[in-house]
């Protein structure tokens, strides 16, 4: 006898909950195993299996495909540039980074991904341009489509209507969801992808997308940078040496939620047992002082002086 509809469900429910990418699809592959009939509600609850796994199974492909042009990003936010053809992508991250990709009025000058540094208030971006969007040009192209699938913020630049509307439609035929801000957890994988992203465009462009995303025009390059600070959103925390002076570079996390703890491990990695207290400046080395425990919640800029058992 076939368990109960309800059980099944219930029990695919829990078995999935917190898993992404390929162990997810390691654990569906398993449940579709064990589930043996395939009629009714069954069979409808088996193909909403095998279309999430094939969804999975196509980003990790192409997120694998991509390794081998992929920079290693390490702890840097990265923002991979997108537009259609002479949309100006070289010309902003040029004009951001300070970089010298080559820019020419004839179609697909950039053929390979092409990359850019930034520094800005504290935060160290990776700024990669991706190849001009065509109509289906992701279909035969794994690797650049890896690209975008592993990135952890988009730019969508653009001259016209037109441009944005082709990259819009690409991105959603790849199931890709654009949202106005990272999701709590950070740049975590999920299926369907969501992608932080803001649109870029040219100051004479004459009809903008309709969109809920953020729009900014090429020429207000603070207004950019300030931008991919609020989508990324970090919490820098600055740290105090044994002179109580405070050190120049914050260390750097991008989730919602970070403890007196999570900056002990990433500073002082084994010393947590040892630690005695913490002195805090509330947003900076003018804030409020006050002494907290380990598992106290900080805030972006706070000043930490960590004090531990000998």
């Amino acid at each position: 006898m076939p368990k109960p509809y309800s059980v099944i469900t219930e029990e695919i429910k829990n078995a999935l909950k917190g898993k992404v990418g390929e162990e997810r699809a390691r654990e569906i592959k398993r449940l579709l195993k064990e589930i043996h009939w395939d009629v009714g509600d069954y069979k409808r609850l088996k193909d909403k299996l095998r279309r999430e796994l094939a969804e999975i199974e196509k980003v990790e492909q192409a997120r694998k495909a991509s390794r081998s042009r992929t920079k290693t990003k390490k702890s840097t936010p990265q923002f991979c540039v997108i537009g259609a053809v002479n949309s100006g992508k070289s010309t902003l991250i040029n004009d951001l980074a300070g970089t010298k990709i080559a820019v020419e009025l004839y179609p697909f000058t950039t053929t390979e991904p092409q990359y850019g540094a930034l520094e800005y208030d504290s935060i160290s971006f990776q700024l990669v341009e991706i190849p001009a969007i065509y109509d289906g040009c992701w279909n035969g192209d794994k690797s650049t489509l890896g690209m975008i699938y592993s990135t952890d913020c988009l730019i969508i630049i653009g001259r016209t209507l037109e441009d944005f509307e082709l990259v819009l439609k690409e991105l959603a035929d790849q199931n890709i969801d654009l949202i106005g801000e990272r999701i709590p957890d950070g740049f975590t994988q999920t299926i369907p992808r969501k992608i932080p992203a803001f649109i870029v465009f040219d100051k004479n462009t004459e009809i903008l997308p309709s969109s809920h995303l953020r729009k900014i025009a090429t020429d207000n390059l603070e207004e950019i940078k300030q931008n991919m600070i609020k989508l990324v959103r970090p919490v820098r925390i600055y740290t105090m040496n044994t002179f109580n002076e405070i050190e120049e570079q914050p260390i750097v996390f991008y989730k919602d939620q970070v403890t007196v703890k999570e900056a002990i491990q990433k500073v002082y990695r084994g010393k947590e047992e040892l630690f005695k207290d913490a002195v805090i400046l509330e947003g900076g080395p003018n804030g409020r002082r006050k002494r907290v425990g380990i598992a106290y919640e900080l805030s972006d800029k706070d000043v930490i002086h960590l004090t531990f058992h000998k």
